[in-house]
């Protein structure tokens, strides 16, 4: 059982950093302009990732601020869609505004970096948890 754990966690931990790399880029070529909280926060953020640190604890302000703006941005093409494309998966969606589809796409990396970075999150405290508990036999 921990090997297979570790082999998840392995395999988690390399798709996290690529996913916080390509989320730095997309976000770069979206050219969103930061508000005034993430603004301070994005350099750091940015180099974390493309240094290949996507879990790194002291980022998760600034990610929840990233899709605020991203939200954000994507309700002031079109009324309410920001929050759906935050909600759902919108990658079957049919966008033919150049702007609102590639901040749809953003919407998407970042959801997926957070889902595969809470994932091995996860990972690494199951295997905590299994650790403690052969402890105990």
């Amino acid at each position: 059982m921990a090997n297979d754990l570790n082999e998840q966690l392995e395999k988690a931990v390399l798709l996290t950093i690529k996913q916080g790399r390509w989320l730095a880029e997309e976000w770069e070529e979206a050219d969103l302009a930061p508000g005034e909280n993430l603004r301070p926060l994005l350099p750091q953020l940015f180099q974390r990732l493309r240094d290949g640190e996507p879990l790194a604890i002291n980022d998760d302000k600034a990610l929840d601020l990233m899709a605020d703006e991203i939200t954000g941005a994507l309700n002031a093409l079109k009324p309410g869609y920001g929050d759906l494309a935050m909600r759902i998966d919108t990658s079957e969606h049919l966008i033919f505004d150049k702007d609102r589809e590639q901040l749809r796409q953003l919407a998407e990396s970042w959801k997926t970096f957070q889902g595969i970075r809470r994932h091995v999150r996860d990972l690494q405290a199951a295997m905590r948890q299994l650790k403690q508990a052969l402890r105990w036999v």
